[in-house]
């Protein structure tokens, strides 16, 4: 698909095909421009879990090469960059991590997901932040109604006619590692044609042929005395599988079942559909070995959120140790063959991929397209889910029809957890109904990358958490990797999304959360729920809690709607050329001050629609002019 880098000149491309290590560092030697490492793909799906012997190494004296400008983009595979980045050179700075779609998805078996993208990791040698071209995705149209695919409601006026920004998941292009990777490669050109770059080096090692390093499977449970916390039962597995109960075997539903049945434990009645208010650890700490089914985790980010209760600030080192303590503790109550699922930002996700595969076995990254605040010309939308299952992981209940109930029929149509909408389809209730009726097949296939499940946008269906995430989020992982009355546990519950979803599908849950105000809050859902009540539903709430450095407004009735207000900021910058200030805005607008100031949560929000063009939800006539003389005649871009 099109993209649009505004004032883009894009770069010169070089490509170098590597047929030796030791050319690598000579290629990028003093290169100040920027320079994209291809990376060898997986032979055969069954590697997906094996790294390049060595890649993070290589990667990091090509870093150290280049010159002091540098930006350094490498693809691959995504246990290969989780090498690169876990060895990356003290020159260099993380950047971001973009989600590539890949064109085939690569089926393994029925443990884990197809596996659909590979990703590209950039570092720069430079300290500040990533420079690049402001770049823009057309908009997409459902192919239903031909609107577009977001329904944008009253803030049209608000985008830019062309499309919007990038993101760091790339869903609109696809490409193999193994194929034609133009796209990709000419997106790179754009996205970075601005001074002082003039190249793009592509450094081609996809020929090089580079072991892969082959994982130990469950004998790492006893890998070294570093990780006492595995007590008898885990071992006890372990020495199952080495005796040949499970390794010369064919590893089916019920085998790994019956080993799982000589070292789980039933979660005990007094742990049973039970919320525990307190620190996790201590908690944890009264779980039984071997007893959970399923183990969701959405921990504090170290970002500085304003949860109730505690802070969210810790020193980075202080709080990857608290991190490897209680992913150690859900290692050990997670029954063999089971999941754990954790949710996080890709760097952070990085440092628990390299301590969980330490203690478990690598499944999928998933990655959720779930676009939360948009603070950067490349949105962050890119969140990952990282699959580790206790040993070889059981066939997952979702993809061999054991799942049970999968969906909850509560006004959030047209989700279903285990058939995702299909790309390009849109949500708006008249054209969903109309496919119906029509009996349109709107549904594509279910890989690691995730689309369809979107942010809570309206405060109608939040609760007062600051990081409340969407139902169909936990319907989906409590579908694919549960059966019916199996237990789940989340140890950050939060407000109880994850324990409400497995109550909703009939599953049993154990939550705990340190805030007795988010106990209260999931207590009280949870009632809902034995009520015959959806907490999920709509209502009128009085909120506090935000997810953003905006503040919340309070509700309130508008004698001038914003939309009029935003477009007279926009006549006012027309007429004098430049964006308003609040001054200028007192002499030249029509409207009482007042109105903004109350309002609006900041001037960026007043001058919204004087920044851009503007946009239609249907499908334009082609225009006359280009993207880039649209460009020339809006403001403050």
């Amino acid at each position: 698909m099109a993209h649009w880098s505004e004032n883009s000149r894009p770069l010169t491309t070089r490509h170098i095909p590597i047929r030796q290590c030791e050319e690598l560092p000579h290629a990028a030697q003093d290169f100040d421009d920027v320079c994209i490492i291809l990376l060898p793909p997986h032979a055969a799906a069954s590697q997906y879990r094996a790294p390049l012997q060595g890649i993070g190494e290589q990667v990091a004296r090509v870093a150290g090469a280049l010159g002091p400008d540098a930006t350094l983009v490498i693809v691959g595979e995504v246990a290969d960059l989780v090498q690169v980045q876990a060895h990356a050179s003290p020159a260099v700075r993380y950047q971001n991590w973009i989600a590539l779609q890949r064109a085939q998805p690569r089926i393994l078996d029925r443990r884990s997901l197809p596996h659909g993208h590979f990703g590209a990791l950039i570092q720069t040698r430079y300290t500040a932040s990533l420079r690049h071209t402001k770049t823009r995705l057309p908009y997409t149209f459902c192919p239903s109604c031909d609107k577009t695919t977001k329904d944008y409601g009253g803030k049209k006026h608000t985008y830019h006619e062309y499309g919007t920004l990038l993101s760091d998941v790339w869903r609109d292009i696809s490409c193999n590692l193994e194929g034609d990777l133009t796209p990709i490669l000419a997106r790179f050109a754009d996205l970075f044609g601005l001074n002082p770059y003039r190249e793009m080096r592509v450094l081609d090692c996809r020929a090089l042929e580079l072991p892969r390093v082959p994982l130990s499977g469950v004998a790492r449970y006893d890998r070294n005395s570093a990780f006492q916390f595995v007590r008898e039962p885990a071992s006890r597995y372990v020495a199952i599988t080495q005796m040949g109960l499970l390794s010369g075997m064919p590893e089916t539903a019920d085998t790994i079942e019956q080993a799982a049945s000589l070292v789980g434990a039933r979660l005990p009645d007094a742990l049973t559909n039970q919320i525990l208010e307190g620190d996790c650890l201590e908690k944890l700490a009264t779980i039984p070995d071997n007893s959970i089914d399923f183990i969701f985790t959405d921990p504090p980010y170290n970002l500085g959120k304003g949860y109730s209760g505690y802070g969210d600030d810790l020193e980075i080192r202080e709080y990857f140790d608290w991190c490897d303590r209680w992913i150690a503790e859900l290692a050990r109550v997670l029954k063999p063959g089971r999941t754990l699922a954790l949710l996080n930002i890709p760097l952070w996700s990085i440092r628990h991929f390299l301590f969980m595969d330490t203690l478990l076995e690598f499944q999928n990254w998933i990655a959720w397209d779930g676009l939360a605040y948009p603070v950067r010309f490349i949105m962050p939308a890119h969140y990952t889910i990282l699959a580790f299952s206790k040993g070889p992981a059981r066939p997952l209940p979702g993809l061999i029809g054991e799942a049970g109930m999968t969906d909850v029929r509560n006004g959030l149509s047209p989700f279903m957890s285990l058939e995702p909408l299909a790309d390009g389809y849109c949500l708006r209730a008249s054209c969903v109904a109309d496919r119906q009726r029509a009996k349109v097949n709107d549904r594509g296939p279910l890989t690691d990358v995730w689309g369809d499940i979107f942010r809570l946008k309206h405060n109608s269906r939040r609760v007062d958490h600051p990081t409340q995430l969407p139902p169909q989020l936990l319907y989906r992982l409590t579908a694919l990797f549960t059966r019916p009355n199996e237990a789940v546990l989340d140890c950050f519950n939060g407000a109880g999304t994850t324990t409400l979803a497995a109550h909703q599908l009939g599953r049993r849950f154990l939550g705990i959360e340190k805030s007795p105000t988010y106990c209260e809050m999931a207590l009280a859902r949870h009632a809902e729920i034995r009520s015959g009540i959806d907490p999920f539903r709509k209502a009128e709430r009085e909120l506090t809690a935000k997810n953003s450095p905006v503040p919340r407004m309070p509700k309130q009735k508008y004698e001038v709607p914003k939309k009029t207000l935003q477009l007279e900021v926009k006549r006012v910058a027309a007429s004098l050329e430049h964006l308003p200030s609040r001054a200028e805005l007192v002499q030249h607008g029509k409207y009482p001050i007042r109105y903004y100031d109350e309002y609006f949560a900041s001037w960026g929000e007043v001058c919204a629609a004087a920044r851009t063009t503007g946009m239609t939800e249907t499908r334009a006539p082609q225009a006359e002019s280009s993207p880039e003389e649209v460009h020339q005649l809006t403001l403050g871009i």
